[in-house]
């Protein structure tokens, strides 16, 4: 059976996080071998173990690749930004395979991956899906005619990512245009690749923004069949915006899932920090006395 390299990135932060994603990768996809790479500033040995026990079970090899912050302490960060999205952009340094698949901590796997790997990369840095609503194409120096990408799921053809050094180009760009960039490391990636990539279908990479009421009208990239397929029977269920489904309050329509495979896992006693009595209370209330409210102080 060939063995398939995926790569995740965090920090200590997100261990619980990247158990869920771990699990749900390695069960829905149990025809597969994996070998799992984990790229972060260093974990406990306890939370380490806890990993390795989900891998033992599911014959997934698992690696960690402690890196050092300090490489990246001239870099863009903020409260949801941390330097941990920027280890991504080092996987070639330490790892091998011509072509790894990575994923971020907040994701949660419903189906097979192993079609990603056959892609043919010729030529193309990544394999990865659109990030709806981009026009910053003058603003980051790309060619207009250039998509923009979401750099939570990316097939990478490392051998042309290590020969063009391209994480030194990237980080290079984010020093230079610190004042503009959003989201640092992926404005960096995109304005870099500048287009040199293959566009995957939405169900790789389904992002929170999909569910927005007006998302068809607002932002028409995708097919009606492209959006149904991606809202109804998603590969990869991406957590994307700061509300998160760990958190009490979050209302993601894929919000049972993540705690359906967070049952599986050794953290599965998580108690979300934002389980208070007020947040309680205004769960409870009805939508419509809600909105009668905000309608009143209106």
């Amino acid at each position: 059976m060939e063995k398939y390299s995926v790569v995740f990135a965090t920090d200590e932060n997100y261990i619980q996080h990247l158990s869920v994603a771990l699990i749900s990768l390695l069960i829905n996809n149990d025809d597969c071998k994996f070998d799992i790479y984990i790229i972060c500033n260093g974990m406990s040995e306890e939370n380490f173990a806890k990993l390795q026990s989900i891998g033992n079970k599911y014959k997934a090899t698992l690696s960690q690749i402690v890196v050092s912050d300090e490489v990246f302490d001239a870099l863009v960060t903020n409260h949801h930004f941390t330097k941990a999205m920027y280890y991504r952009l080092m996987i070639p340094n330490f790892i091998q395979e011509d072509k790894v698949l990575y994923l971020d901590a907040d994701i949660v796997v419903t189906g097979s991956v192993k079609n990603l790997f056959s892609i043919d990369l010729d030529g193309k840095y990544i394999a990865a899906v659109l990030n709806p609503g981009f026009q910053r194409h003058q603003e980051l120096k790309m060619n207009f005619d250039a998509k923009y990408f979401n750099s939570g799921v990316m097939l990478i053809n490392n051998k042309l990512w290590k020969s063009d050094d391209l994480a030194k180009n990237i980080i290079e760009f984010i020093n230079l245009k610190s004042n503009i960039v959003q989201f640092p490391d992926q404005d960096g990636l995109n304005a870099i690749i500048n287009g040199n990539w293959i566009i995957l279908p939405f169900k790789f990479n389904q992002q929170a923004v999909i569910f927005e009421k007006d998302f068809k009208e607002k932002y028409n990239c995708f097919s009606d069949d492209e959006l149904n397929e991606a809202r109804e029977n998603p590969v990869i269920i991406h957590y994307t915006g700061s509300s998160k489904p760990w958190h009490f309050r979050n209302n993601h329509p894929y919000k049972h899932l993540y705690r359906k495979y967070l049952k599986m896992t050794p953290f599965k006693r998580y108690i979300p920090e934002d389980l208070t009595v007020i947040n309680v209370i205004k769960w409870m209330i009805p939508k419509s006395i809600k909105e009668f409210i905000k309608s009143i102080i209106r």
